[in-house]
This record gives C-alpha cells, sequence and structure tokens, in this order.
C-alpha cells in the first residue's frame, strides 16, 4: 500500500510505515478486516488531512480557523436578509454549543452580526457585514488557487472521475448508515 503523500517527508514515511504495518496486524487478527476497504479508508483520510493542512494554512494567515471561514463562504450566499442559526450549523455540521461560539468570535471581530427574523422573531439570523465580505473577497482568490494547486497533479478527467466514485462511496455509506440505524431501532 501506498499512503497518499508518502513521498513528501519522514513523518509521512512514519505514518505510512504505522498504517501498513497495523492494517498487517489486524488482517492477521480480525476476521472482519477488508484490506481493500481499510486502504480505501486510511488513504481518504490521510489524503483529506495532506490538504486541508495545506489549505488551512491559507485561512490561518488572515486570522481565521476553517470553520470560521466556512461560516463566512455560507453567508455570502444567503445575501443581506442572513441564515438562521440553526441553517447554518446543519450545513456546516457542528453542535449548536459550537456554532454559537463561532458566531460570537466572527460577531466581536465584526465580520458577521445576528439579527432578529422579521418573520419569526424567536429566530436569529446571522449575516456577513460589510467587513466580513471584504475579507472573504480577498481570502477567496487565495483559496481557490490553493485548491487548484493542491490537486494540479491529477487531469481534470481524473478530478471527475474520482468525484464520482467519491459521490457513489458517500451515498453508499449513507444508505448503509441508514440501515444500521434502523436495525439499532428495531432491536
Amino acid at each position: 500500500m501506498r499512503v497518499s503523500g508518502s513521498v513528501e517527508s519522514p513523518a509521512a514515511d512514519k505514518r505510512e510505515r504505522h498504517y501498513l504495518e497495523r492494517m498487517r496486524h489486524h488482517g492477521e487478527k480480525y476476521r472482519e478486516f477488508h484490506r481493500p476497504s481499510v486502504e480505501l479508508l486510511v488513504n481518504l483520510v490521510y489524503t483529506y488531512d495532506v490538504i486541508y493542512t495545506r489549505l488551512a494554512r491559507e485561512v490561518e494567515r488572515d486570522g481565521l480557523s476553517v470553520a470560521a471561514f466556512n461560516v463566512l463562504t455560507i453567508l455570502s450566499r444567503y445575501g443581506r436578509e442572513g441564515c438562521p442559526m440553526h441553517e447554518l450549523g446543519e450545513l456546516l455540521l457542528v453542535s449548536r454549543a459550537n456554532i454559537t461560539g463561532l458566531v460570537g468570535c466572527l460577531e466581536r471581530r465584526r465580520l458577521v452580526e445576528r439579527v432578529t427574523s422579521r418573520e419569526d422573531r424567536r429566530v436569529r439570523l446571522v449575516r456577513l457585514t460589510k467587513s466580513g465580505g471584504r475579507l472573504l473577497e480577498k481570502i477567496l482568490p487565495r483559496h481557490y488557487s490553493g485548491v487548484r494547486d493542491a490537486l494540479e497533479g491529477m487531469s481534470d478527467r481524473s478530478k471527475a472521475d474520482l468525484s464520482k466514485l467519491l459521490t457513489r462511496l458517500r451515498r453508499a455509506a449513507l444508505q448503509t448508515s441508514k440501515r444500521s440505524m434502523r436495525r439499532t431501532i428495531d432491536r
């Protein structure tokens, strides 16, 4: 097995040796172990980590975490009407407490503001401020350039093929997860 990105550093080589040894050991020990599945999962996680770390450094140059950058990006699509807090949490896949803290931090920096919905006074909306929009406009070109650079080792056709395969994998994993949940509930 070659773990994606393994040639870049001694730490990467160490990580690859670790996972190869774990796979060998677990393959011998556990009947349920399925090497192609585990190898794919390790490669997915490791590749994500390599790319995520690289892109995170870019947004951190402007004092944002990746989660904060994602909040600004999501809010840019909502315009002046804003996004309900609960919806923002769902889109980011974070807990209510986490989204409250994240929005609070961005609000203190005057990058976002919270307002009450005109339609439903119980709903709190979050929207991008002008300074938040300016910061996002400054970061996005670098971000997209970083994404392109991080993936330049693959042809556009390979990227499209991999994207389709990953979509199939995600849908299959979601279906398996739903079936597993139903079995758990039925017990």
